[in-house]
């Protein structure tokens, strides 16, 4: 079905809303005039460049292949939706971390990440959204959604949209005209039983939208159900935490990439694997092997996220010497580091669960205070063996770039190599960011030097 016309959850509407919603379709339609396919397929072509690069990495685990091979989606994973939607499915996209998919899923839905890092659609986004300086992440997703057949984002039957800045926030509004949009308000401050009733709200609505889009009642078994689906995809995830954390076994590019497809892959079968790579790192760990040289620098990632197939950053610091040893980032080590932990398993106190569990342990540069991020960024260079912190900032990003100054400076008066990159999704910096990271990664091995 064409993205152009209107899926979901909506009432019939009078003749003055039709006829903008008639406006925004014919403008979408303007805009793409027939590039779609070639966006596609350069993007495509991306994802299918990026998977060989990860699949020729040396010391690649033999449990990394079945990532990459999901992780061209427009191949087995569309595939997969497609015949789940064919018997009669619904498929539920979600732009951030903020959704709760035990709800999507308890409602026989299928959630799918589609936070993206595709450069192709980045300039249809920004036509149809008007502003240049905007995040290039929200006008990618902006631009694959105008584009008829792009993967996952045509499949979708709905998108959950939270708001943790203005520019998801204007996405929600912009497309509420041609796709059904469950828009998410995220607080900005976390403390207050008013904050926490007002949050518990936000996804009692998005349960009521699930059980509205398909038809199905979100019932205390189908709940705990999928918490308890979720909670097993959490414990494998950190049981492969705690395997990294005890040698250089897993190059941080196929790292990220797992954390990617939480999302993206069949749930179960993702833990299955990630469970299967584990078992492969531990052997890895006791034979003392390690994916990089002995003296590769280890680093810590932070800042805004680093979305598929736009490896730019995690490819240049680690092929010019150093290991993506841990990060700090929604689309890394966050994508499922806390579980829901239910008390009771009444429906409203796993109602309560959920709505703790995306709340409160989140570090999103969103709310403030924000010092779970610092204190998080700090034990992981004390305790967890990081030498440096590099600071991804989308330009764009005001909350990522802000917290980047803040917490460099901060980094720096502690003594800890500290360096921020300021980054789109082109590749038209590639020579400069690598230019600076090797200057980084010479500081560290300085520091290195001193202490010896």
């Amino acid at each position: 079905m064409s993205l152009l016309k209107r899926k979901g959850m909506e009432p019939a509407k009078n003749d003055a809303k039709a006829q903008g919603d008639s406006g925004a379709r014919e403008r979408i339609k303007s805009l793409v005039a027939g590039r779609g396919a070639e966006m596609t397929a350069n993007s495509i072509k991306k994802i299918e460049d990026e998977a060989q690069k990860l699949a020729s990495l040396k010391n690649k685990p033999a449990a990394m292949d079945y990532f990459i091979e999901v992780a061209r989606i427009h191949d087995r994973r569309v595939k997969e939706i497609n015949q789940f939607k064919a018997g009669g499915g619904k498929v539920v996209g979600t732009l951030c971390n903020f959704v709760p998919v035990e709800l999507v899923d308890a409602a026989g839905a299928l959630p799918v990440a589609l936070g993206c890092g595709y450069l192709p659609p980045v300039g249809l986004g920004e036509a149809y959204l008007g502003d240049p300086n905007m995040c290039s992440i929200v006008k990618a997703c902006a631009g694959c959604m105008m584009i008829d057949d792009f993967p996952l984002f045509s499949q979708c039957d709905a998108i959950i949209a939270p708001a943790p800045c203005d520019a998801k926030l204007k996405i929600s509004d912009e497309f509420r005209e041609v796709r059904a949009i469950v828009p998410m308000n995220i607080p900005r401050i976390k403390q207050g039983e008013s904050i926490r009733r007002q949050w518990i709200q936000e996804i009692m609505t998005v349960r009521n939208r699930m059980e509205m889009l398909t038809g199905n009642k979100i019932t205390r078994k189908s709940l705990r159900e999928s918490i308890e689906k979720y909670q097993r995809a959490h414990k494998a995830w950190r049981r492969l935490l705690d395997t990294r954390r005890k040698g250089d076994v897993l190059w941080g590019r196929h790292f990220l990439l797992i954390a990617w497809l939480a999302y993206v892959d069949d749930i179960a079968r993702w833990t299955e694997n990630v469970n299967r790579l584990s078992d492969e790192l531990e052997k890895t760990v006791s034979a003392k092997k390690n994916v990089a040289n002995g003296d590769a620098p280890r680093v810590m990632l932070a800042g805004s996220p680093v979305m598929w197939p736009n490896w730019k950053l995690p490819d240049i610091v680690e092929e010019v010497g150093a290991v993506i040893f841990s990060d700090e980032l929604c689309s890394g080590t966050r994508v499922l580091y806390d579980p829901v932990v239910v008390d009771e398993w009444t429906e409203r106190a796993m109602l309560d669960a959920i709505a703790d569990r995306y709340l409160f342990p989140s570090t999103c540069p969103c709310f403030t205070p924000n010092v779970e991020r610092e204190e998080n960024i700090i034990n992981e260079v004390k305790n967890g063996g990081v030498e440096g912190v590099i600071f991804h900032a989308m330009q764009g990003c005001h909350l990522h770039t802000l917290d980047a100054t803040r917490l460099t400076n901060m980094l720096k008066g502690m003594g800890i190599p500290a360096l921020t990159i300021r980054s789109e999704l082109s590749d038209g910096d590639i020579g400069q960011i690598r230019i600076r990271v090797e200057a980084f990664l010479e500081m560290i091995q300085a520091n290195r030097a001193e202490v010896e």
